[in-house]
């Protein structure tokens, strides 16, 4: 394992020894011109670099993005260039904490004292106060014509309990409304809605703290799925090694990450929501308006020169999608801890992540598909899979055409469906009957023996 970059200009500096960042010159109207050049460079152009806008008009603030466009930066980002061999010693460590189900071993590992934050008591984000400019600090970023405004899309938004507990860190995007008014779109069941449900259940304003940049590791854990009781931040330093630096918020008991580029704070009240969208989504539609909480901006903090994190949402390919592969990779052990006999696991991009899984198990996984699905489902990983397609063992299931050919032929459709609250699944494990058809290994052995006399080609 490398070091882990500690905050946004590290990890640009690595990519760009790397020859993995392109910086652009020129000057670039955040009104969709901006969105349009990432998107270009996500479908390959530049060789699909990092992007480091330089000057973008209307803020003194350069634009990063496509930071996380292939899955080996992302590797960089925690620290690694062996993904697979982190998940390993992942595994290794679920299997010694003696837990008996996922989410308590991950918890044991994360609340381990030696991987806890430090406070930092000067943090960088202190440097510059723009509380009076607000949000019109940033930069006005539309991706798309339909788009209903401006939007941060890679804002790590930080809320707590009311009765303390866990400090939850989720990518929730900010649509701007004004320099000091921004709405929040938190799904429900994500930790800051249920945090909102709380403060205002008891008729009182939630602080909210959103930070921009910091470690890269934590802005990747922030849209990842973990237990409510399991810290971001905290998990980071167990996954890196490597204990984060945070630091407390300045108008609420929030913590934010130290190296942040910029820190806003400030409340959502009750009852307090207004229109938000329509939003350009990875579904290649857009989400439609609807009320949203309204985030009341009091502070808006930055660092010297401050850098603006931002990631492009829309129709595949995107970075979230290299993100999704990462978190596969690292979270398949959590998903053994709940169905041993899992072997393999795909989410194609076709799923944007979290609605498509390709599974595979063992040839001795006889149980019914209710029970494996049911049991998939309830992982941190799966439990958003509107499809779940359960493989045989000669399956690959990082191969969706041969899936999708097995699945053709092999499921019977009044047998091997389920669905339940608007989920498939799809058992596809029964082989069909006879023998698989190949050619005759004897046969096959001769004419590659004699393929040069064939003069067919010369491979």
């Amino acid at each position: 394992m490398t070091m882990c970059p500690d905050d946004l200009r590290t990890f640009l500096h690595l990519l760009e020894q790397a020859d993995q960042l392109a910086r652009v010159p020129a000057m670039v109207d955040p009104h969709l011109e901006l969105a349009t050049i990432v998107d270009r460079v996500c479908k390959g152009a530049g060789q699909g670099r990092a992007l480091l806008f330089e000057q973008v008009r209307g803020t003194g603030l350069r634009v990063a993005t496509n930071l996380f466009g292939t899955v080996e930066r992302i590797g960089w980002a925690l620290g690694t260039t062996d993904l697979a061999g982190m998940a390993e010693r992942f595994a290794a460590d679920l299997l010694a904490s003696g837990a008996n189900s996922a989410e308590l071993a991950l918890a044991r590992l994360a609340q381990a004292s030696d991987w806890q934050p430090v406070v930092a008591s000067q943090p960088h984000w202190c440097e510059r106060d723009h509380s009076t400019v607000g949000l019109d600090l940033l930069p006005a970023i539309t991706a798309w014509p339909g788009d209903g405004g401006p939007y941060q899309t890679l804002a790590q938004v930080y809320t707590r309990h009311p009765d303390g507990g866990a400090l939850n860190s989720g990518i929730y995007r900010l649509q701007r409304h004004g320099p000091h008014t921004a709405t929040v779109r938190c799904r429900p069941g994500s930790g800051a809605a249920g945090h909102l449900a709380a403060w205002h259940r008891r008729g009182l304003a939630m602080p909210v703290a959103v930070a921009l940049g910091g470690p890269p590791v934590l802005t990747w854990a922030s849209g990842v799925p973990l237990p409510a009781a399991v810290e971001e931040a905290a998990f980071c330093g167990y996954l890196t090694g490597q204990r984060l630096a945070m630091s407390n918020a300045q108008t609420s008991s929030l913590q934010v990450p130290a190296s942040a580029e910029v820190v806003i704070e400030g409340a959502i009240a009750p009852g307090d929501t207004r229109r938000e969208g329509p939003f350009g989504n990875h579904t290649g539609s857009y989400d439609n308006e609807l009320a949203a909480p309204v985030l009341r901006v009091q502070s808006v903090h930055a660092r010297e020169g401050a850098l603006c994190p931002w990631t492009l949402v829309g129709p595949p390919p995107r970075e979230n999608l290299q993100l999704a592969r990462a978190t596969a990779c690292l979270f398949l052990p959590l998903v053994r801890m709940a169905v041993p006999t899992v072997q393999g696991l795909h989410m194609p991009v076709e799923g944007v992540f979290h609605r498509a899984a390709l599974v595979t198990v063992d040839p001795g996984e006889d149980r019914p598909l209710a029970e494996v699905a049911g049991l998939l489902w309830e992982t941190l990983l799966l439990k958003g899979s509107r499809l779940l397609v359960v493989g045989a063992a000669d399956h690959d299931p990082h191969e969706p055409a041969a899936v999708f050919w097995r699945v053709l032929n092999r499921v019977d459709w009044g047998r091997d469906l389920l669905v339940v609250d608007g989920r498939l699944a799809v058992d596809a494990r029964r082989l069909p009957p006879g023998p698989p058809v190949g050619p005759d290994p004897d046969v096959l052995a001769a004419v590659l023996a004699r393929w040069a006399e064939y003069r067919i080609n010369a491979s």
